[in-house]
């Protein structure tokens, strides 16, 4: 049974690594060049990286739902569970922001739905802002999930 909890935690912190380690890169490296994309090279450098992200995450998300409640569950009773609800919180959070507000304008960008490249900016501008709740939110899961593996491997302890 431990076995399998740990296999469950580490699926868990795959899924938290991937999404904000995704996170990072939006903001510190591409957001840099996005405030300049064009009509003609919007697909390029938004489309594509944009789509494979989003069948990724649709794989990768679900499982993670699961992973959260284990992890809930099995902390029940011991202080980790307030980071193990820290995650499930999380991932929720992720998504409502993810599939409620920012897919909706990934949709108009990649579709060509904008006048001209001004208002491209600003649906750009408008999804940066939007992501930036996911950078926050995605780098609070995956800390807590980090520190939840930490504390329950006294990891701390083996340090010191």
């Amino acid at each position: 049974m431990n076995g399998l909890l740990l296999l469950n935690a580490l699926d868990f912190l795959f899924g938290a690594t991937m999404y904000v380690g995704t996170m990072w890169v939006l903001k510190f490296f591409l957001y840099p060049t996005w405030r300049s994309l064009a009509r003609d090279n919007v697909d390029m450098h938004f489309g594509i990286p944009t789509r494979a992200a989003t069948r990724f995450f649709t794989i990768v998300v679900p499982i993670m739902f699961i992973s959260g409640g284990i992890l809930v569950w099995s902390e029940w009773g011991t202080v980790r569970v307030i980071f193990a609800i820290i995650c499930l919180v999380g991932i929720i959070t992720l998504t409502v922001v993810g599939q409620g507000l920012i897919i909706p304008i990934n949709v108009r960008i990649r579709g060509g739905d904008f006048a001209d490249d001004t208002e491209l900016r600003s649906l750009l501008q408008r999804w940066m802002l939007l992501n930036d709740i996911r950078f926050y939110v995605s780098t609070l899961t995956w800390a807590s999930m980090v520190w939840l593996l930490v504390d329950r491997g006294r990891l701390l302890e083996s340090f010191t």
